[in-house]
């Protein structure tokens, strides 16, 4: 397995003070939606920016708020030929504000995302942030007899990065993190199903499941975005084959993942269904919209709580249906064109205290992906 890591430029947050007198770039970024936003990545045509700059990107940057407190950045590519400069930002609903971004010294800002292969643990591929975690299965455990194409989601409520501390420690049997000890625990049930928003096209009302991920290749790595692209052995659907690919990425501050799918078929048309598993033992609660939302509430304990999912497609669905024991929304699809959604998960132990909590967060959500931040440079 191949895992590249791109370089990356980290400068150090809430650091205050000039950087060099050398050209810079005014940037004017606006909030247009009705909901303010709270740490959001802000992105910038980096070519755009080097143009301004005449920098390259073996340049170090500054990027600077309008009260001169340093920023933290990151240059990604998204899975794209073309790059761009990311930066959170903060603003109230329709507010304003000016940002800098110049040469200056760069210094070292503590990655808010960690994600890596996890062979220990028989080749998972694991991911998270400062608020949420997630990971999916690998060659190794379907080795094993395990088969697994889902997503699983660990219940957190640190701002630390656990990944490596939780595998050790579960390893080790001094720790399961199947159990919480303060931190958050995984209590999500995946098995074979799609488990947390993936997707899986649709033969005759059945959904067609590949199995574990056979290659796993690190885009961009850190410190305010991961990004991975996932391949899958080819696999049935109907009278075709289908050759799945997935890009996942996570920004810091975000519980949700966007993702990217890829399906490759010999056929002008494939129905998708991004599903949620259910919980047929539990009675459960269920929402969606015309505006492209499926959430659901999965039933938990009075000890581990209650964890609250969902799927966000731009477009919208065309239909959501039970399917499978998944709760899940359908698409007509072209083979291999880009199919991008967002999907993730919130905790009753971490801030969502009912199921309507999480929907109407879920709903500011879809507000901030339908109304993007509006970006002038100066």
């Amino acid at each position: 397995m191949k895992i590249n890591h791109l370089k990356t430029f980290l400068i150090a947050a809430l650091l205050m003070g000039c950087a060099s007198s050398g050209s810079k770039v005014t940037l004017t970024v606006q909030n247009p939606g009705t909901t303010d936003r709270e740490n959001q990545m802000a992105e910038v045509s980096w070519s755009e920016v080097a143009e301004k700059l005449g920098a390259t990107a073996d340049k170090s940057l500054v990027v600077m708020d309008g009260e001169g407190t340093r920023l933290p950045w990151q240059i990604v590519t998204n899975d794209t030929n073309s790059e761009v400069i990311i930066f959170p930002v903060s603003l109230k609903a329709g507010e304003a504000k000016k940002f800098r971004i110049m040469e200056g010294e760069s210094t070292e800002f503590e990655p808010l995302v960690y994600g890596r292969l996890v062979p220990e643990r028989k080749d998972d591929f694991a991911w998270e942030n400062n608020r949420t975690a997630f990971r999916v299965y690998g060659p190794a455990l379907k080795a094993t007899g395990e088969i697994s194409n889902g997503m699983d989601f660990w219940a957190k409520r640190t701002e630390s990065l656990i990944i490596d501390k939780w595998y050790r420690n579960d390893l080790a049997g001094t720790a399961s993190y199947h159990k919480d000890h303060g931190e958050g625990l995984d209590f999500y049930k995946v098995g074979r199903t799609l488990g947390l928003g993936m997707t899986a096209p649709v033969d005759h009302d059945t959904l067609c499941l590949g199995d574990n991920f056979i290659t796993v290749e690190i885009i961009d790595n850190g410190p305010l975005r991961l990004s991975f692209r996932l391949t899958y052995e080819p696999y049935p659907v109907g009278e075709s084959t289908v050759t799945e690919t997935r890009i996942i990425s996570l920004d810091a501050y975000s519980l949700f993942n966007k993702v990217t799918n890829i399906f490759e078929a010999e056929t002008r048309e494939l129905k998708l269904a991004t599903s949620i598993v259910m919980d047929k033992s539990k009675t459960s609660a269920t929402f969606n919209d015309s505006d492209g939302i499926i959430a659901y509430e999965t039933p938990g304990t009075e000890a581990d709580g209650t964890i609250y999912t969902a799927a966000i497609h731009p477009a919208g669905f065309e239909s959501v249906m039970v399917l499978g024991g998944h709760y899940a929304g359908l698409n007509k699809y072209q083979p291999g064109k880009r199919y991008t959604y967002y999907t993730g998960a919130g905790w009753s132990k971490a801030g969502f205290n009912r199921f309507e909590d999480w929907t109407q967060f879920v709903k500011t959500e879809k507000e901030k992906i339908d109304h993007p931040l509006k970006i002038e440079i100066q």
